[in-house]
C-alpha cells in the first residue's frame, strides 16, 4: 500500500476550506452538529458550510440523524442523490415517535460507486470522548462503501476524529478541520495511534 496522506487543521471550516484548491477533494465525509442542544456547540444546525465544501469536492456524504433530514435535504437542495441507511444492530438513540437505531447519511452532488444503499454494524471498543460519537465500525463501512483506495477524504467537523482513524485504516488520504482545540488534540492523538498501528486496508465491499 502506498503511503496516505493525512492533514489536520485547527480552525473554524469555512476559513480552511477557502484555502483549498476548486474539486481537490475527492469526497467530503462529515457529521456536523445536529442543533439539538448535545453541546454549547450544538444549538444551530448549520448550513453555510455546504456551499465552499461543494466547491471543493464532487462528492459530499453528510451524516444526519433521521429527524435532521428535514434540514440535510433542503440544504443540498438539487444536489441530492440518495440516503445510505445503516442500522445499529446493539444500540438505539431516542427518535421524535420512539426510539430509533438507524442513520443516515445524504449523498449530494457527484454519485458515488454503485452498490446497496444500505449496510449493518455494531458499536465496539471504547467510544471517543465527544458528546455524538460515531462509532469506528460504521465509519470504516462508509467509508469503504462510498469512497475507493486512495481517495482524498475531507471531514469540516472532524470532531473526536473517528472519520480520520477509518481514512487511515481504509487507505484514503485525510483531511480533517476542527475548530475546538480539545476536541482536535483527541482527533490529533487518535489518528496518530491508528497511524501507528500500521493497519493494512480492510477488504472492500462489493
Amino acid at each position: 500500500m502506498s503511503t496516505m496522506t493525512v492533514d489536520l487543521r485547527l480552525g473554524d471550516c469555512l476559513e480552511v476550506m477557502k484555502t483549498l484548491d476548486t474539486g481537490s477533494i475527492d469526497t467530503v465525509v462529515t457529521d456536523p452538529p445536529y442543533g439539538i442542544g448535545k453541546a454549547e456547540w450544538d444549538g444551530v444546525f448549520p448550513t453555510a458550510w455546504y456551499a465552499e465544501a461543494r466547491r471543493v469536492a464532487k462528492t459530499v456524504i453528510i451524516i444526519t440523524g433521521s429527524a435532521q433530514l428535514r434540514y440535510t435535504v433542503p440544504m443540498v437542495g438539487g444536489d441530492f442523490v440518495e440516503v445510505i441507511a445503516a442500522r445499529n444492530l446493539n444500540g438505539m438513540t431516542h427518535s421524535p415517535i420512539g426510539y430509533g437505531n438507524w442513520l443516515a447519511a445524504v449523498v449530494a452532488g457527484a454519485p458515488i460507486r454503485g452498490g446497496q444503499t444500505f449496510f449493518e454494524f455494531v458499536v465496539k471498543g471504547t467510544m471517543p470522548e465527544h458528546p455524538s460519537p460515531k462509532p469506528i465500525d460504521y465509519m470504516l463501512k462508509l467509508i469503504s462503501r462510498a469512497t475507493v483506495v486512495g481517495a482524498t477524504i475531507l471531514d469540516p467537523f472532524m470532531g473526536s476524529g473517528t472519520t480520520g482513524v477509518a481514512c487511515v485504516q481504509t487507505g484514503r488520504n485525510f483531511i480533517g478541520i476542527e475548530i475546538d482545540p480539545d476536541y482536535f488534540e483527541i482527533a490529533k492523538r487518535r489518528i496518530e495511534q491508528a497511524q501507528a498501528q500500521m493497519v493494512l486496508p480492510i477488504r472492500e465491499d462489493k
